[in-house]
Parts: structure tokens; C-alpha cells; sequence
């Protein structure tokens, strides 16, 4: 809402104000007039704001200014905010302020819009004078005319041509200091207007005038780096391979990466140029040993579509990204590292049958070499450097001299079979060690996720005594003493859970903790609130589908994006309810959109009830529950604290 009045505050700041005698608007349907009303204002094309004569009061624009924003609910605030104070006894300042709270409206930029409405030229008038002293234009003359808007239009015209007046009276309404009017002047005059001699001028005026500089030098110089972030690279890549030294391409993408502007950029440009970059990229380029020989493309360059032109005609190739060249060689090279580990494995058990494991080598991502980034590697090049990765010198010295995987099969004498046996050997560690990470333990028995059952785990759980929990059925929450603090360890969104705060847990725990507890919810609610009111279809998640598949003739209404995991009704109350499941005594999780959506409606509901119900522990053979509040309703607003962070609010004990 603050860019949205700040955007509206700026039209009003340029609008011309047109007075009129009457203001009609009318509906046509082919020549018949079906609707017609008689608005006090009403917005025209070319930001002109019509306003019936007679009508004095900033109450007659509020529902114009609505319109500006966008929004519906603001016109009881808007009129009184813009209201005539003199007629509204009942108005106070406390009213006002707490009215400008509730819009957001900028109070300043209020005030500077309700003096130019009224015809006041003071604003307009300071803005202007640094414009004139630019041009050395006289003020004789000036002052008398300040005050009056026709008399200035006229005075302006007469003496400052450069500038067309109604551009430049817009200009001046719509800056907000005299930064924006300086940004303007330069956009219309050019480097008449720059930096440094804007600050003269602003200083010829005393000291009721402050000099300015640029603020977003730092976003500006970024964003002529992203732009030429492809053509550095390829000039980098380029040096790298005519000086045949690979890691120059690092050291050279490296000063672009880290580069920032000079400091003295922000008083000499209202738009940091791009040739200030490239000359000072440039230099920092030549103090690499080498490189200063390849630098010329950077002469007299301006814009990026020179430095473009420039590397085009020095034959430097710009398409190819180097990062994606490495990725494409790193993913090859892994697959053929496999495949020469599988060579090596056969051969070491053919020579000593007792070592069957192979010799450590160094793990590909954390190794790339410099090359990588430079050229697609042809199929000896990554023989030869996944040999290099193997670490075992006496198997590279064997293979010595072959280009492929098959040539050094035979140099090697090693059966097809003996090799193929390997794979497989390698395939079922691999397998084993991934179903491992799969599994978890839960209530004492293994579980292996995408390997089990969750309708089997769900029958295996039921024959379990149902855990003891807190009276949620009389909405006796569980006392804030009790729900012990973990800080640091959180649980994760819709129930997922969390490990540890140093290890987040894998994707396949956080399924698996979410489904364990909504299963423990499900089973606790019925014996609480009793079977009859917690039926299968009061579990409304889209978990259940993997757990309580619906039944025919039973309504499919499971999903996540209702805000709660369970929906029933006891002894004519609606309950609402979230579940959130932890590994651990985890004092925070957080709530989603859909859950925050449905906790802020059903608070102000009548006879809504949404609760959390948070299971600690979830995978252990003792669950422990608690009952926790709405944290939107009034009553447990001070004991429960909201931070808000993205599009999430974590809800934690106070």
C-alpha cells in the first residue's frame, strides 16, 4: 500500500487541476444513455483532475483519490483525511493520525499535495530556482510573480525556453526534492544539467540549499555488469585459451565478480555510464600478469553493444557460457569416472583378490578443473582426467597409451563378464546405501520411504495403544510451562518435521514425519471427540490419500490448500485443525499461506474454531501432543508471538 500511495501521491503532484462548471459521467449503449451520475471529480486523460467549481472542499476528491490507488476501502479515511476539519467538530488529531495509520498514507506528501491544490506555488518555486541559476537566467522579476501560477507560467515561458514550461512546472510539482529535480532537468537538458554542475548551482543559492549525489550508484554499476556479465566471461575464456593458462579465466572472472565502483562516481554522474565501468574494469584486468595485450577491445568503448561489437570483430566468442560448458564436462566426466571404477575394481581383484575395495579418489564437484570451463572435452580428455581423479597411479601407468574404456578392457585383460560383475556389485551398494537413507525408524520398526507402505504402516500404528494427550475436546490448551523449548530446532511447514538445526532433515524424513503424525492426529481426535464426529472423511489433507484412501460414494474434498488437516463437528461446534509433526521438542514451526488465511478468517468467525495440534516426537514409540490456540484470536494475541519472514509466519511460545 505505501508504493501504491507513493505512485498515486506522484500523479497528484503532476495533475492539472480543471475546474468546472458541471461534471457528467454517462453509459451509452449505442446512442441510449442507460446510466449517468454527477461526480463532485472525476480524472480525465493526460493527468487532469476535474472538480466542479464551487466545490472548495478536499472532501469532493476523495473518491478520485480512491480511484488513483486502487483501492475500495479507503474512501471513509480518505474524506476524513482530506476533509474540510473546519465543519467535522468531532475530528481530532488523534483521528486523523490514526486514520493516516490505517490508509498508510505518506502525512508529508499529504500536505505538499493539499498546498499545490490550493494554489500554493511555494514548492513549485523552490524547485525551479536551481534550474535558473544553471542558465545564469536573471531573477528580476521572479519573485513577483512567484505566487501567482499564471503569472509564473507566463514569466517562465518568456525567459526559459529550453524547457518547455508545462514540462517543467509538472517536473517541479512532481519532485520531491531538489535530487528528483535535478534527475529531471538532466533528462531534458542533458550534461548541461550533470551532477557536479547542478551542485554549483544548488550552492550559488546559500545554504538553504544542500548539494546532492547519486544513492543508487551501487544498483546502476551492477546492473551494467550483469548486462556484460556474458561478454566478460567469453573475454575471459578467450585469454585463457591463447595464453594457454586455464586458472587466468578464474583470476579475471574473479575481478568482475568482486568489482565495485569508484568512490567518487556518486557525485559525478546522475546515471553511472557504462564507459566508467569498462575503463575501471579495464585497469583492474591489467594488473593480471599477461593480460593487458588482450584489453583492447575495451578502447573507446560506451555502451555494452560496443564492447560486443568490439570482441565480434577481435573473432572472441561471446555464445558460449562457460559455467554451462563446465557443468556439461563435470556430468560426462562422473559418468565416465563410474565406468573406469568399475575397470579398476576388476582389475585390483584380479591381481589381489583379497583388496576388494578400490583406492580413494577425489569427488568430481569439488575438483573441477580450470579447464573445464573453457572447451567441451572430447572423450580422451575425459579418459585422461578421470584417471587423474582415480588417484592410483599404478592403474594410470597400466592404461597407459589407451583412449577409450574398451582399450583399456584389453590392455588390462579383463573379461567383459569380470566387468559387468563390478557394476552390478557397484549397482546394489548404491541401492542399499539409498534404501538406507530412506529408512527410519518409527515406533520401533523400520520404514523405508518409497519402499513401504503407508496404508501398512497406517494398520501397524492403529494396533497401537493410542498415546495420552491434553482435554482438546473441552479446549483445554496445553500449559506454555509444559511445551518444553528447543531453540534452533524448528519443524517445517504442513507438519514436516525437523532433525537438527546443523543437518536439515532430507526430503524423504519431512514426508515421512508429516504423514507419521497426521496418522497419531487422526487416531488421537477420534478418541477424544469420539469416532462418530472424527469419521474418515473429517481427515481432509491430501496426506489421507496415501494413507486412508477414499472410499466409493465418500467425497473427495482432500487437499492442502484448506488451511487445516482435519474439519468435524462436536456437540455443534465446527472444529478446524492443524497438525504440526516435529522429530524433536522443537519450540517453533511455521505456518503456511493457506493456514495463516484460514487461522485470520475462522477467528473472526462465530462458532469456527481453529486449533493446532502439535505432535513432538512424532517417530517415537511416545508421541507427545499438544493443544494450542488460534494465534490470531484476540484472547491469545499477547501470550503467542508472530515473526513474520517471506511468506511465512512462525508462531512460538512467548
Amino acid at each position: 500500500m505505501t508504493t501504491a500511495w507513493r505512485n498515486a501521491a506522484d500523479r497528484l503532484r503532476r495533475a492539472r487541476i480543471l475546474e468546472c462548471g458541471e461534471i457528467s459521467v454517462e453509459l451509452v449503449d449505442d446512442d441510449r444513455i442507460v446510466g449517468s451520475s454527477r461526480p463532485p471529480a472525476q480524472w480525465l486523460p493526460g493527468d487532469v483532475l476535474a472538480v466542479r467549481r464551487n466545490l472548495a472542499s478536499y472532501e469532493t476528491v476523495a473518491s478520485a483519490a480512491q480511484a488513483l490507488l486502487d483501492r475500495q476501502d479507503l474512501l471513509k479515511d480518505l474524506r476524513l483525511v482530506l476533509g474540510a476539519l473546519s465543519i467535522q467538530e468531532e475530528v481530532t488529531q488523534e483521528r486523523i493520525e490514526s486514520a493516516l495509520d490505517r490508509a498508510q498514507i505518506d502525512s508529508q506528501a499529504l500536505a505538499d499535495v493539499r498546498q499545490q491544490w490550493a494554489g500554493n506555488t511555494s514548492l513549485i518555486v523552490d524547485r525551479i530556482r536551481p534550474v535558473l541559476m544553471l542558465f545564469g537566467i536573471s531573477g528580476r522579476g521572479f519573485d513577483a510573480v512567484a505566487m501567482d501560477v499564471d503569472l509564473l507560467t507566463e514569466w517562465l515561458s518568456a525567459n526559459l525556453t529550453r524547457w518547455p514550461t508545462p514540462d517543467l512546472l509538472s517536473a517541479a510539482r512532481k519532485s520531491r526534492d531538489d535530487h528528483e529535480m535535478g534527475t529531471a532537468a538532466w533528462r531534458v537538458l542533458g550534461d548541461d544539467a550533470q551532477l557536479p554542475t547542478w551542485n554549483v548551482a544548488l550552492a550559488k543559492l546559500g545554504d538553504r540549499y544542500a548539494t546532492v549525489q547519486n544513492h543508487n550508484v551501487s544498483e546502476q554499476t551492477k546492473a551494467h555488469l550483469e548486462e556484460a556479465k556474458p561478454l566478460l566471461r567469453g573475454l575471459a575464456r578467450h585469454v585463457a585459451i591463447k595464453k594457454g593458462e586455464p586458472d587466468l579465466f578464474h583470476q579475471i572472472e574473479k575481478v568482475s565478480q568482486n568489482f565495485t565502483g569508484d568512490t567518487d562516481w556518486a557525485t559525478r554522474w546522475w546515471e553511472t555510464p557504462f564507459h566508467a565501468v569498462s575503463d575501471a574494469l579495464r585497469n583492474r584486468y591489467a594488473e593480471i600478469p599477461g593480460v593487458e595485450p588482450h584489453l583492447k577491445v575495451f578502447k573507446d568503448v560506451e555502451t555494452v553493444d560496443n564492447l560486443r561489437d568490439e570482441l565480434r570483430r577481435e573473432g572472441i566468442e561471446i555464445v558460449i557460457d562457460p559455467y554451462e560448458t563446465a557443468d556439461g564436462n563435470m556430468k560426462r566426466l562422473e559418468s565416465v569416472l563410474t565406468d573406469v571404477r568399475d575397470l579398476h575394481r576388476a582389475w585390483v581383484e584380479l591381481r589381489t583378490p583379497k583388496e576388494t575395495q578400490p583406492k580413494p579418489f577425489v569427488d568430481v564437484q569439488a575438483a573441477i578443473p580450470a579447464a573445464a570451463y573453457l572447451w567441451r572435452w572430447s572423450d580422451a580428455e575425459l579418459l585422461k582426467t578421470a584417471l587423474e581423479l582415480l588417484g592410483d597411479k599404478e592403474f594410470t601407468d597400466a592404461c597407459n597409451g589407451c583412449c577409450t574404456l574398451d582399450m583399456i578392457r584389453q590392455q588390462l585383460d579383463l573379461e567383459p563378464e569380470a566387468v559387468a560383475a563390478r557394476r552390478r556389485e557397484r549397482s546394489h551398494r548404491e541401492q542399499e546405501i539409498e534404501r538406507k537413507r530412506r529408512t527410519f525408524e518409527v515406533a520401533g520398526a523400520p520404514f523405508e520411504v518409497g519402499g513401504g507402505s503407508y496404508i501398512e504402516l497406517f494398520d501397524r500404528l492403529e494396533s497401537l495403544p493410542v498415546p495420552e494427550g491434553p482435554r482438546a475436546s473441552q479446549d483445554i490448551f496445553t500449559p506454555l510451562s509444559k511445551a518444553r523449548a528447543s531453540d534452533g530446532n524448528r519443524g517445517g511447514n504442513g507438519g514436516r518435521g525437523n532433525s537438527s538445526p546443523m543437518r536439515p532433515p532430507s526430503a524423504d524424513c519431512r514426508e515421512l514425519v508429516g504423514i507419521v503424525g497426521e496418522i497419531h492426529a487422526y487416531r488421537y481426535l477420534r478418541k477424544e471427540f469420539g469416532e462418530e464426529a472424527v469419521r474418515r472423511d473429517a481427515w481432509v489433507s491430501e496426506i489421507r490419500r496415501k494413507v486412508l484412501p477414499p472410499v466409493e460414494g465418500e467425497p473427495h474434498n482432500m487437499s492442502d490448500g484448506h488451511g487445516f488437516d482435519f474439519e468435524f463437528t462436536h456437540r455443534r461446534k465446527k472444529w478446524h485443525v492443524e497438525v504440526k509433526a516435529t522429530t524433536g521438542d522443537d519450540s517453533q514451526f511455521e505456518l503456511g499461506i493457506s493456514e495463516i488465511e484460514a487461522a485470520n478468517r475462522l477467528a473472526r468467525k462465530r462458532g469456527g474454531r481453529w486449533r493446532i495440534l502439535r505432535i513432538r516426537h512424532a517417530l517415537s514409540v511416545r508421541p507427545e501432543f499438544d493443544w494450542l490456540p488460534n494465534p490470531f484470536e484476540d484472547r491469545f494475541r499477547e501470550r503467542y508471538r508472530l515473526h513474520r519472514g517471506g511468506m511465512r509466519v512462525s508462531y512460538s511460545r512467548r
